[in-house]
């Protein structure tokens, strides 16, 4: 194979959480008064979560912040959303597995990003799971990828970095890995490689659909 690991980014890329995401934070915004469309939301939250927690809170004479503890709030009082793998994810997990491949994920998501691989049954075709947080910093900063990539001893050549949004894209290029960005409507990028949907990675890493 071309590449031997992956390191996965997961909204947007392993599951299709933004729909539900925009429909929960509407949500919040309604139960303050402000009226926002999911069509609005989705468009920021595809760039990046602090660009839709900044158009909420210019809209709304919030902070950032504020819009952000309310939404959260909103989330703990509800639970997270019910979302899925998009179409062919646990297939070409599994494959890429069974070629000898390694799964890592760096995500920006906390936690629940575990409740969402078990409940899929997913969990066992990753090596490790990690977030940005107290640990490491927000994409674009590397930090994640590379911690992934020192710990487990990853070559950068052999190393592909898949995500749907830029940031994604900058950090695993930051650590020195080669990148793919998974978009229905990809714009400019600094990406490698541009997919619009996951069945084309067997022909990018070498693996046969």
């Amino acid at each position: 194979m071309r590449y031997d690991s992956i390191i996965w980014d997961f909204d947007g890329t392993l599951f299709d959480t933004y729909p539900a995401m925009c429909r929960d934070l509407r949500r919040t915004m309604e139960g303050l008064g402000f009226s926002f469309t999911e069509a609005e939301l989705l468009e920021r939250f595809t760039v990046s979560r602090g660009a839709v927690l900044a158009y909420c809170a210019e809209r709304t004479g919030m902070t950032a912040e504020e819009v952000d503890r309310v939404y959260r709030a909103w989330v703990t009082e509800h639970g997270q959303p019910t979302a899925y793998p998009f179409p062919g994810v646990p297939d070409f997990l599994a494959r890429f597995q069974a070629a000898g491949g390694r799964n890592f994920v760096f995500t920006h998501r906390s936690g629940s990003v575990h409740d969402y691989l078990a409940g899929a049954g997913l969990t066992a075709y990753f090596t490790e799971v990690t977030s940005a947080g107290t640990a490491f910093a927000r994409k674009p900063d590397p930090a994640g990828n590379l911690y992934l990539m020192e710990t487990h001893g990853l070559d950068p050549r052999r190393t592909l970095a898949v995500g749907d949004r830029e940031l994604d894209i900058l950090a695993g290029k930051r650590a020195g890995a080669d990148t793919c960005l998974f978009s229905a409507a990809p714009g400019e990028t600094a990406a490698d490689y541009v997919i619009t949907d996951l069945s084309e990675l067997y022909a990018l890493v070498g693996l046969e659909e």
